[in-house]
């Protein structure tokens, strides 16, 4: 027994006999029990002369409550921004006379894809003229007159506009006089053409779909969230994509987090939009999505370079002073492999060994080993 354990045994036994009705200085209380709790003490703190502490290369941090980012890695699935997806349409029947895009064809907006051969377009052109000229002729008339040729002009007029006819061919079919003898389909963006459903000399009726067209420039990422990872999740979180075909990353933010959970995989898709201008990213493609979350709010938390033990039981040291170091067990929740968070066994403002743990653990071994020898 040391010197300190048989000072700190008398004083106890001291105290013990002026108040005998302390708590812990009843009968049952013996020197060898209160031996074995000082030299318990002593087997978990090291001390290290200052050549030795000079060369273990300890490193000590204040332990504080913060809030840190760490990325939540989830699988996803590449798929089209469904804000950038056209179906497109007859808006009136005709027979199919030209075909100008075909399946993964790039077309700029207003290209003209398709054109058809419409008697009901011809029709309307007439009309559209017909209520022109007599809008013109209106202007020395009464009024009625003028106004009824204005209401019928601006009907003609509004007819084709719905049928996607654009204003500068409206105003050169009305200077020239001449209608058009195929109808436009024409791309609404910019964009690919992921399927052709028309073939050339067919009839098509109004309504038909004649075209699968989108813009890939943009594409949505849908990552599964595990129902118990959704409190760390929220919308205006930064968030990178990787998939297996190319190196690097994409980044992107999520835009917005579904509120129906899939009950077959009991996970929550998270959308993440991110820019595809390279065309590298496909639909359909598997990635990785990594969402920069928070750690919980500001609470302990160590770098992961402190924890010693095995997984699932953790300790650190705790500098006394600068050459004396306790080992403390402790209780963490998250971990990652920059930071664990820790629920139990370390206060706020204390200073614990982040570099040189395992100097420290192998010296305690052999302070162990030869106290028991």
């Amino acid at each position: 027994m040391t010197d300190r354990n048989r000072t700190f045994i008398a004083t106890t036994l001291g105290a013990c006999v002026l108040f005998p009705g302390l708590t812990g200085c009843g009968p049952q209380r013996t020197d060898e029990t209160i031996e074995h709790h000082v030299e318990h003490r002593e087997e978990r703190v090291v001390h290290l002369d200052k050549h030795k502490f000079f060369h273990a290369g300890i490193k000590v941090e204040s332990v504080a409550k913060i809030s840190v980012a760490i990325p939540l890695t989830v699988p996803g699935k590449i798929s089209l921004n469904e804000r950038r997806v056209a179906h497109i349409s007859a808006r009136i029947g005709g027979r199919v006379e030209k075909v100008r895009a075909f399946t993964n064809d790039h077309m700029a907006a207003g290209q003209t894809m398709m054109e058809l051969y419409s008697q009901e377009y011809l029709t309307s052109q007439f009309e559209f003229l017909q209520a022109a000229q007599r809008l013109k002729g209106s202007e020395d008339s009464s009024t009625d007159e003028h106004s009824t040729a204005s209401s019928l002009y601006e009907s003609a007029r509004r007819k084709l506009t719905v049928l996607d006819v654009p204003g500068d061919e409206l105003h050169r079919l009305e200077s020239t006089q001449s209608p058009q003898s195929y109808y436009h389909v024409r791309a609404p963006f910019d964009g690919i053409v992921l399927e052709n459903k028309v073939k050339l000399g067919e009839f098509v009726h109004a309504g038909a779909e004649l075209f699968e067209f989108a813009d890939l420039s943009t594409l949505w990422v849908l990552a599964d969230i595990y129902e118990r990872d959704l409190p760390h999740i929220r919308t205006g979180m930064k968030a990178t994509v990787e998939v297996n075909a190319y190196p690097g990353s994409w980044n992107g933010i999520v835009s917005s987090v579904y509120s129906v959970v899939d009950e077959r995989t009991r996970t929550v898709k998270a959308r993440i939009e991110v820019n595809n201008s390279n065309n590298q990213l496909k639909a359909e493609m598997f990635c990785t999505v990594k969402i920069h979350t928070q750690l919980g709010k500001e609470t302990i938390k160590v770098p992961a370079s402190a924890l010693l033990g095995e997984t699932e039981k953790h300790f650190v040291f705790v500098a006394i002073n600068d050459t004396t170091f306790e080992k403390r067990d402790i209780r963490t929740g998250v971990e990652t492999r920059e930071f664990a968070e820790v629920l139990d066994g370390l206060l706020e403002g204390e200073r614990i060994v982040v570099g040189g743990g395992f100097f420290l653990k192998s010296e305690l071994s052999k302070e162990t080993f030869s106290e028991e020898h």
